[in-house]
């Protein structure tokens, strides 16, 4: 099961990748995707954009790892 909609994938921007999430209700996303853009809307200004880059990381190994 895909937990990022793909057209949220490319981006690298935090606000950016949080409002793609926001507006992809209707498809699967991950929960610490969710919380991660939780913790920016709640003002943490320390994620950043190489914090994004890790957690997508994170997400797309687990990702191909439940595949096979």
């Amino acid at each position: 099961m895909k937990t990022l909609p793909p057209k949220c994938v490319d981006i690298n921007s935090v606000v950016s990748f949080c409002n793609c999430l926001a507006v992809s209700d209707s498809e699967p996303v991950d929960v610490a995707a969710r919380a991660f853009c939780d913790l920016k809307k709640a003002g943490n200004d320390n994620i950043n954009g190489d914090d994004l880059a890790e957690l997508k990381k994170a997400i797309m190994d687990m990702e191909s790892k439940a595949c096979c």
